[in-house]
Parts: structure tokens; sequence; C-alpha cells
């Protein structure tokens, strides 16, 4: 609904925020970015939010299924594994959770759940590959 398009866009930075910090107690999984950990993990997820919100928007997944394939690809790269992003996208659906109203949270959170659900099936399926 609109009502929850606004209220999640307005929560936004507060549900970054707060998966941010949360994300940043788990040293094992941002060690690597060292002092620039906090601007690398909120780019990030701010990159997610604003794909989330698109994809609400039109209501289509492939937006989600895109970003997921391109993280896949582009970020092990760069240091980041695959199991530290699903570990990110439940922290971030569990904040969203607190933040936001229950009817709200309800509209948004089966497509933070697709999200983790198709994360997993990457992991597994590249698991799978070695």
């Amino acid at each position: 609904s609109k009502e929850a398009m606004v209220a999640f866009n307005e929560a936004s930075p507060k549900i970054i925020k707060e998966t941010v910090i949360c994300s940043l107690e788990r040293e094992d999984e941002v060690v690597q970015y060292g002092n620039d950990a906090q601007n690398i993990l909120t780019t990030g997820l701010k990159f997610t939010t604003q794909m989330l919100e698109s994809a609400m928007y039109i209501g289509e997944i492939p937006i989600l299924e895109d970003q997921l394939l391109w993280a896949k690809d582009k970020l092990p790269a760069d240091g980041v594994e695959m199991e530290h992003i699903l570990v990110r996208l439940r922290i971030y659906r569990e904040i969203i959770i607190e933040i936001l109203s229950n009817e709200h949270a309800n509209e948004i959170i089966p497509f933070v759940d697709w999200m983790i659900e198709r994360q997993n099936e990457l992991i597994q399926m590249e698991l799978n590959e070695d």
C-alpha cells in the first residue's frame, strides 16, 4: 500500500542505521573493511533499500533478483562473503519488524523474505558447484 511505502521510506534511514550497528557487532564479518566498515555497510544497505523500494513500487521481484545476482558476481572480489550478505538481510528484516508497525511491516517483509530465501539458494548453488 501507499501508506506502507511512505512509512518504509520515512523509516529507512533509521532501519539502515540500526542494521549497520547490529552488523558491526559481528566483527568477523566486517574486519576486512577496516575503518571504512560503517560507510561500506551503510552504502550497501542504502542500495538494497532503494532496490527494495523500487520492487515494491512496481510490484516486481526481478529487480531484487538482479541485485542479488550482481552481488554474487561482484562482491566476493571485494572480500564480501555471500553468507555475510545473508546475515545482514536477516538483521535488516528484524530491524524492519522492530521499527515499522505490524501492518506496514507485514507488507514489506514478504519482499525481504524473498531476498533472504533467494540469497540462501544462491549460496547453496555455489556450494554444490564446489
